[in-house]
């Protein structure tokens, strides 16, 4: 009887976050890039506006880079003091995930955003101009999250260096409870 009523409220509980996936949207506050100049001569990183849900990045690359790894870090508040506290640490050879040798739910998720052009995450890596436009992390999110506020660190580094660092910060709300709040 224990493990019919463990599967019912399994069920309820998978029932209640495809709905809270449904509702809750994501806005972004910041979204700050930086590009180590002996690997990268041009960037944009920018949040897109009026939804503030999307963003969109591009990168000269003025050298080949043969391989390279990713580091991405979630962090959320963390009660009563809300300081943000890491939640995920994820370190990745870009390398082995794009030949679809990967095991991380979180990254997978990363790379589903970028679409299409997630195929660009190549190994090696030539020189050129890469661009990631309309990229929506709110498509893929797990929906057991919560309302709150978070910031997304990830790092691309070869061997010797780092070749491009950036921060998201932003919230996710249910917009039928309460208006976004832009601060």
């Amino acid at each position: 009887m224990a493990q019919f009523q463990f599967l019912i409220l399994l069920i309820f509980l998978a029932s209640q976050c495809e709905s809270a996936k449904a509702r809750l949207k994501l806005m972004w506050r910041t979204f700050d890039c930086v590009t180590n100049p002996d690997y990268i001569s041009e960037h944009k990183c920018i949040i897109i506006e009026p939804e503030k849900s999307l963003i969109s990045t591009e990168l000269q690359y003025i050298k080949d880079v043969t391989k390279f790894n990713a580091t991405f870090k979630l962090f959320m508040p963390r009660k009563p003091s809300r300081n943000f506290q890491k939640v995920i640490d994820v370190n990745v050879d870009i390398c082995q995930f794009a030949k679809g040798i990967h095991g991380h739910r979180f990254m997978t998720i990363v790379i589903k955003a970028f679409g299409k052009q997630g195929s660009q995450l190549k190994c090696p890596h030539p020189k050129g101009l890469y661009v990631y436009p309309n990229i929506n992390i709110a498509e893929n999110l797990p929906a057991f999250l919560p309302e709150t506020d978070f910031k997304i660190e990830m790092n691309f580094l070869t061997s010797e260096t780092h070749l491009f660092n950036t921060s998201l910060t932003g919230f996710l709300f249910d917009p039928i409870k309460r208006k976004p709040k832009t601060t």
